[in-house]
């Protein structure tokens, strides 16, 4: 993993393809996970002890790949306010995330095409890691309450002065890491906040 560089890419930019049994896409990139993880990754597969050394001991000779799946927006994926409240008085946040078949269908999809990319170019031996990252939309922004978490300016529909700039804002996830969005979505949200402090409208007295 050593000769991986996660700096180095290519891509080929895809729509959804109707001969496949699955909607949108992925891609795939060069990922090097650091010897600690490496090893979380390996004994997760159930290696230990003697095998887990060895496996480590060859840790510069392995390559891996990484597939970032564009996930389809599901309702049930959200955030919402329960009745009961935090010390502070806050309604307690309630997280539900699910996969529906689509996402089943691309995840593997994308491993396969990972497998057969490795053992072109020689790979002894394939693992094959279920990892999950980067997961987005449990706060999405929406037009109106009954759609989504918070408005266009990430303002929450329930909870008077909160905005939400990460990720979870996102109504689903495309496949690229999300860093750049959200950098942009909370830059966006200042720019809001200082352009209304300067007239004298506070998140709680929004202009609509």
């Amino acid at each position: 993993m050593e000769g991986t560089s996660p700096e180095v890419s290519t891509e080929d930019f895809y729509e959804t393809d109707p001969a496949k049994p699955y909607k949108r896409g992925f891609s795939i990139q060069c990922v090097s996970p650091l010897p600690i993880t490496w090893a979380e990754h390996v004994a997760a597969q159930g290696h230990w002890g003697a095998a887990l050394r060895r496996y480590m001991s060859d840790y510069p000779h392995w390559a891996c790949l990484g597939a970032l799946c564009e996930f389809l927006a599901l309702e049930g994926n959200r955030v919402t306010l329960a009745d009961e409240t935090d010390r502070n008085g806050i309604p307690v946040a309630c997280f539900s995330y699910s996969q529906c078949d689509n996402d089943r269908q691309l995840m593997s999809a994308a491993q396969e095409v990972m497998e057969q990319i490795l053992t072109a170019a020689g790979a002894e031996e394939v693992i094959t890691i279920n990892r999950y990252a980067h997961l987005v939309g449990g706060a999405r922004m929406a037009a109106a309450e009954r759609e989504g978490v918070v408005d266009r300016d990430l303002r929450s529909f329930a909870v008077p002065n909160l905005l939400v700039t990460d990720g979870s804002v996102l109504p689903t996830q495309g496949s690229a890491n999300p860093a750049l969005t959200i950098m942009a979505l909370a830059a966006r949200a200042a720019r809001v906040l200082v352009q209304g402090a300067r007239r004298g409208v506070t998140m709680s007295t929004k202009e609509d």
